[in-house]
This record gives structure tokens, C-alpha cells and sequence, in this order.
């Protein structure tokens, strides 16, 4: 088998006439491997219908078939960049070429695809697990399955083996090229339709429809996952900035509608992303005072996600701080709520500080209306 027909899949033919036929994918990726496959899981928010006392289970069903279809391509693509790479340095150092095909693919199964995706070897039951997923007609992967059964596996142990080095290319990346890659579907959608045409869909954190014009796809500075900041009309048809988090626009459509863009359009833009990218930035920004005592002061090191900007800060007579901030008030008052009690407290402006206290009151009124059988253990 030669190197291009190793490495270049032809992903062609009449789609499948039996669309309802499922199989069963047997693999054994090593235990951290899978570990991986659930958190990726976990945090992209792919779940499972919830169903009875089944709620917010993750789905890796669905995953699986998302990173098949949307990631086989450039898998291949990836496989060709390290193929030419690798022999292009061997034949310039005078390699034979009657064995540059095996070095290369000794080099891609031992150096790029190393340990973590062993495939399940008898006397070796520790290293790795049984797991299986099942083929979706909704991502066409048995007809990628039987593609790379019938061209690839010459070169691999199994097609275990194949799937696991999939997954251990997939997971090299960072996680907001994971997020586009899974997302891929969504992110192309987007990425065509920004500052050119409204796009319309279901955002999963509050079960809402949106039609908004997509301005810019960014990173937050956690470089985690990716935000969509769009520009639309509110419930009362004002003109107001949004941040979406790509994971959970579900269903993306293109809508062939326009919003002209404000002026300070960019300039909000840029707040948001050096501020915080969960939270666009629409009016003008107030300045908020939130007095830190040294124990809030750890705390203010230690809780990372969704820090806010720190604008200045100053220390008072009696060994506090306090902290001064030009930012969204929405990511001040989600971030100083998990702070202990009395580490945080807002001076100004009052409208947040009460916002805090209802939030903390609705919750002592939890506690004190739940009925609870104290001898529970």
C-alpha cells in the first residue's frame, strides 16, 4: 500500500440506502483517554435528554459521532502534514526511500500517537477498557467506519486502534480548537454569516430563540472556549450587544435578515473581549467599589474563572482593600456571589450591592423553608 493511499481517504460514493441501520463500535482507549472523552463531554454540554431522575447526563454517545464526522477530514489533512514534513526531512538526509513509508508511520504510530491509545492486548487488561458507541445516521459515521475499515487498517493493530489515535490527535489541541472542532458545523455557520447576515437559534443556557447579527468569534482570556459577540434587538426592540458561548447555540441557521451595525460597535467589541467574554458590554460602563478583606483578598486570587479587570485599587486604615472595577455589573454579581460571607462586601452603586443581598437572602430562605429530617445522615 503506498503513502497516498495510507494517508488519503476517498470519502466518496451513494449515500447510504438503508438510512436506520446502526452498529456497534467496539474500542478500548486506556483509561485516561477515556476520562478525557467524558470531560470533554461534560463540558461542551452534550447531554442526554433528561428523563425522570436522569438529569444532565452526558451523552458520549453523541460526542463520538460528532468528532467522527466533523473531525475525519482534517484528521486525514493532519496526517498528510506530518507525513510530508517527516519525509521531506528524510529525503533530504539521504534516507533510502525503499523504507521512508515505514519510518513514517513508525514515527506517526510511536512519536506523534504515543502510549495513550494502545489498543487492549491479552495479559494487559489494566491499560486499557472495553467501551462501544453506536453509529448516528444524523452524522453518516457507519459509512465512515466501513471507509477506513476498507482503505486504512492495514496499517493499524485494529479499528480500535484507528479511533484511538483519532482521539489522541483530537486531544492534543487546546480546548477552544476542541470546541470548534466538535462545534464544527455551528462555527462554519457563524463564521460565514459574521458582519453579512442574522443568524437564528436555540441557545441551550436559557432555552431562548435568538436572531442576531454575528459581528466576531473570540476566545475569553481563560482561552477555554469560544463566544460568539452579536448585536440584536431585546424584548422591548432595543438595540442591545450579546456574548453566546458557541457550545450552546443549538440549531444555527442562517437568516437572510439585517441589522445595520452601530458606530461603537468595535469599540464594545473590544471592552468585552478585554474585559470579559461572557458578558458584552452594550451602554456606558460605571465604576463599582467592592471592599475586600484580606481573606477576601485570597479568595480573589484563587477563584480564576470569570475574574474580573481590576480598573485600581487602595488599601484603607484598617488593613482592607478596596477594589475598583469598570466593567459589566452581570459578571460582578455572578463572580462576588461565591465569595464566603463578609470577604466582599459592594459600596457602590447600590443597585448591585442589593442585587447581592437578594441573592443571598433568597437563599438563607431556602435553607430555612426546606423541610429536612435532621437524623438523616
Amino acid at each position: 500500500m503506498t503513502l497516498i493511499t495510507f494517508l488519503h481517504p476517498l470519502i466518496v460514493g451513494k449515500r447510504r440506502k438503508n438510512m436506520c441501520e446502526q452498529r456497534k463500535i467496539d474500542f478500548y482507549p486506556t483509561p485516561e483517554l477515556f476520562q478525557l472523552i467524558r470531560n470533554d463531554t461534560e463540558l461542551f454540554e452534550i447531554f442526554k435528554k433528561d428523563k425522570g431522575q436522569n438529569i444532565m447526563v452526558i451523552n458520549i454517545n453523541e460526542f463520538l459521532n460528532r468528532l467522527l464526522h466533523e473531525y475525519f477530514d482534517d484528521y486525514i489533512k493532519e496526517l498528510e502534514g506530518y507525513s510530508s514534513h517527516i519525509s521531506k526531512i528524510l529525503k533530504n538526509s539521504h534516507v533510502n526511500e525503499d523504507i521512508i513509508n515505514d519510518v513514517i508511520n513508525l514515527l506517526l504510530a510511536e512519536v506523534v500517537f504515543a502510549d495513550n491509545t494502545k489498543t487492549k492486548k491479552k495479559g494487559n487488561k489494566s491499560s486499557t477498557e472495553h467501551r462501544y458507541f453506536k453509529t448516528t445516521d444524523k452524522y453518516e459515521t457507519l459509512d465512515i467506519i466501513e471507509n477506513i475499515e476498507s482503505k486504512y487498517l492495514s496499517q493499524y493493530p485494529s479499528l480500535s486502534d484507528y479511533i484511538c489515535k483519532m482521539l489522541q490527535s483530537y486531544f492534543n489541541k487546546p480546548l477552544y480548537i476542541r470546541e470548534r472542532i466538535i462545534f464544527s458545523r455551528e462555527y462554519n455557520t457563524i463564521l460565514d454569516c459574521c458582519q453579512k447576515d442574522c443568524i437564528k437559534f436555540r441557545y441551550t443556557y436559557d432555552n431562548k430563540i435568538y436572531t442576531v447579527m454575528p459581528y466576531k468569534i473570540f476566545t475569553g482570556k481563560e482561552q477555554m472556549f469560544n463566544y460568539v459577540f452579536c448585536y440584536g434587538l431585546d424584548e422591548d426592540g432595543k438595540l442591545k450587544n450579546y456574548s453566546f458561548r458557541l457550545s450552546r447555540m443549538s440549531s444555527v441557521q442562517k437568516n437572510h435578515s439585517t441589522i445595520p451595525y452601530p458606530s461603537d460597535i468595535k469599540a464594545k467589541f473590544d471592552l468585552t473581549n478585554k474585559l470579559g467574554a461572557s458578558y458584552a458590554i452594550s451602554g456606558e460602563l460605571e465604576e463599582t467599589c467592592v471592599l475586600l478583606t484580606p481573606a477576601g483578598t485570597l479568595s480573589f486570587k484563587h477563584i480564576y474563572f470569570g475574574r474580573p479587570k481590576v480598573d485600581r485599587k487602595e488599601i484603607t486604615t484598617e488593613g482592607n482593600f478596596r477594589y475598583y472595577f469598570k466593567c459589566s455589573t452581570e459578571q460582578l454579581y455572578r463572580y462576588f456571589r461565591r465569595f464566603n460571607p463578609g470577604e466582599a462586601i459592594v459600596e457602590y452603586p447600590k443597585t448591585l450591592r442589593d442585587k447581592i443581598i437578594g441573592f443571598h437572602v433568597k437563599s438563607l430562605e431556602g435553607y430555612e423553608n426546606l423541610l429536612i429530617n435532621d437524623n438523616q445522615k
